[in-house]
């Protein structure tokens, strides 16, 4: 009888677990879409990028940057206090990320996760140095 309540207790601690965990990103989240009509011939896929704990704002590097050519692009980004502020424009460098947190501790990473629709694929030396996952459609 009491192992039947010990293993009722140790898999209820761990389904509990499990759930605490799949709760531990960031619960407040900004999407943005830009996007035109246009048909697209690559998908380029941006690693997650992680704001650290403390830092109130980032860039993240944009390489599908011909205006002719981004036809779409979308980024979610995600943090603990409130969502943040994110600015960009089709054809940007960069995408441009402000946490919101009124205490200014900006507590736990900020999640970015981007990807763009394009014309064109990506220069050569941003292969080498940001791991962009050009797919094409």
């Amino acid at each position: 009888m009491f192992i039947k309540y010990l293993v009722s207790f140790v898999l209820f601690f761990a389904i509990g677990l499990e759930g605490k965990l799949k709760k531990a990103s960031p619960p407040h989240c900004t999407q943005v879409t830009k996007d035109t009509d246009y048909a697209s011939r690559y998908k380029m896929d941006y690693p997650v990028v992680y704001i650290i704990p403390g830092q109130r704002e980032a860039y993240q590097q944009l390489f599908c940057i011909n205006p002719a050519a981004v036809n779409k692009a979308v980024t979610v980004v995600c943090d603990w206090a409130a969502p943040p502020q994110v600015q960009f424009t089709l054809g940007d460098e960069y995408m441009h990320v402000v946490r919101q947190d009124p205490t200014g501790r900006y507590v736990g990473n900020a999640v970015i996760k981007t990807y763009q629709f394009c014309n064109h694929t990506i220069p050569p030396h941003a292969e080498e140095s940001d791991n962009v996952v050009v797919t094409e459609m």
